[in-house]
């Protein structure tokens, strides 16, 4: 839930400094307005379009955990030539999408420049929307699947990296009761997730007594309020208070000189340019936070970052697949039929452990705040392996026990994406370099799930169902000891550097 609750702050690297210098340029001319009476905003945004945000914040998570889910039980089995290779399709299609969403973040950012971002937002949910109405129509994974995923992606990666560029600009102050209210509103929209949209397939199929229908229905609605939602939303979102001119900055690098602005020509080269200089731009600052990390405490926020969005996409696709497989393999479910049982075992599974992780998060954040910041990863580390590595070997993972480590891995997940922040945010990162470093956390988070992904998938169908899961524990396991020698050289090999 990660791209989910924690936004991804390379999207937004390239034009924060901008955008951060003009909303503190403009604050002092006006009052900032308060939501809910607590919530400091900036001048230019009302309360009542920061709550829109968050609706604009809950509904593609919502979605996100839905499709991610809903995969496994819904869509793959009803293509029959996938029955046994489920988990090697899954961590491939995980490991295209975040291929595309990689690129995508880059080109979002860079037209984020030049037009509103509320224009990208809406073009995001709108590209997620378009591929959840077919995909129940979908009859192989490639193309098919492949491609609905890849365009789901796109939308997944404006949504998000508008998030971080939202708050960046609706912010006033230090900004961490805004942030707490995304966070939640993000929880919020994957417990709703899995508590009601999980739901509406198997209640329909009650009604209509047929399961093609109640997919085509339901996948349709959902995907119509998502559209309709990121329309609405392009009417209701806070106006970015800068947004480069497209015509000043054309004379502003000379070009225009040569070509009429209205030929397609311009155009062409206009924004070739622009993505050009984005793309550049990125890598430069990928290559300054690799630098930065010959800081222990960051190499360890990146370290937590690498695990904590794979146990978001793991968590997503493998503990459906993984019920799915089980009651297939037991005769509860058939393959070329949706299976709703695990649907409905599948959403009290992940919705509890979702429920409980959001209540955890408090704790996580007061420690991060008060106590030495190894000390919560240290915790996160432990809790999470000590979920994940029982959990791998699990007869059954329908089972109370099984619910039980599922509420231990979300609570490792959650904690590890808190208080890995830190890590990355703190003092001890360079002001010069901050924008750098955000973005270097997230790219090093989207290269775990590439990697641990497609592996889990490849390990799932050709070893064991928990062979994700165990590389999530080993993973949380080298995070516990990474933070506990970056305490100790903290606390002791810096002293006597010194």
């Amino acid at each position: 839930m990660d791209e989910k609750t924690q936004v991804i702050e390379s999207s937004y690297s390239a034009n924060t400094d901008v955008e951060t210098v003009s909303n503190k340029s403009t604050s002092p001319l006006k009052a900032p307005r308060k939501f809910l009476w607590f919530v400091p905003l900036a001048p230019h945004a009302h309360p009542i379009q920061f709550f829109f945000l968050l609706i604009g914040v809950f509904t593609p998570i919502a979605i996100i955990v839905f499709i991610a889910a809903a995969q496994s039980f819904y869509i793959l089995i009803r293509i029959t030539a996938v029955s046994h290779e489920t988990g090697d399709i899954t961590g491939s299609l995980a490991l295209y999408s975040e291929i595309v969403s990689l690129v995508f973040v880059v080109i979002w950012g860079v037209f984020s420049d030049y037009h509103e971002k509320r224009t990208v937002m809406s073009i995001g949910l709108i590209l997620m929307g378009i591929p959840c109405i077919c995909y129940p129509y979908a009859t192989n994974v490639y193309p098919s699947l492949l491609i609905l995923r890849m365009v789901f992606s796109a939308g997944t990666a404006a949504t998000t990296s508008m998030m971080a560029a939202f708050f960046i600009e609706v912010v006033n102050g230090k900004g961490g009761l805004a942030s707490g209210m995304l966070g939640i509103s993000s929880g919020l929209g994957a417990i709703f997730s899995v508590f009601v949209l999980f739901m509406v397939p198997s209640d329909l199929n009650k009604i209509y007594q047929d399961y093609t229908k109640s997919l085509n229905i339901t996948f349709g609605v959902i995907g119509g309020c998502t559209i309709f939602i990121g329309i609405m939303l392009y009417f209701v979102l806070p106006k970015s208070p800068l947004v480069k001119s497209v015509a000043e900055k054309s004379h502003g690098d000379g070009h225009g000189k040569e070509l009429l602005p209205g030929s397609s020509s311009f155009f062409l080269l206009r924004w070739c340019g622009y993505l050009g200089r984005g793309v550049i731009d990125f890598i430069i600052k990928i290559k300054i936070g690799v630098l930065a990390a010959k800081d222990p405490r960051i190499a360890l926020g990146y370290t937590t970052s690498f695990f904590a969005r794979a146990d978001e996409i793991i968590i997503s696709n493998f503990v459906s697949l993984w019920i799915t497989q089980y009651y297939i393999e037991n005769g509860v479910c058939e393959v070329g039929s949706p299976c709703y049982t695990s649907a409905a075992t599948s959403g009290t599974l992940t919705g509890i452990a979702q429920s409980v992780a959001l209540v955890a998060c408090p704790f996580f954040a007061a420690g991060s705040e008060w106590m030495p910041k190894e000390f919560p990863i240290i915790m996160a580390g432990l809790i999470g392996a000590g979920g994940c590595l029982p959990f791998s070997f699990s007869i059954d993972p329908t089972s109370q026990a099984s619910m039980a480590l599922v509420v231990l891995i979300g609570i490792g997940q959650y904690g590890m994406i808190i208080s890995g922040l830190t890590m990355v945010g703190g003092d001890h990162v360079p002001v010069d370099s901050r924008g750098s470093v955000a973005g270097t956390y997230s790219f090093f988070g989207a290269l775990g799930i590439i990697v641990l992904s497609k592996l889990g998938g490849v390990l799932f169908d050709r070893w064991m169902k928990g062979a994700p899961f165990l590389l999530l524990g080993i993973g949380h396991a080298l995070v516990l000891v990474f933070a506990i020698v970056v305490y100790l050289w903290g606390r002791f090999g810096k002293k006597s550097s010194q």
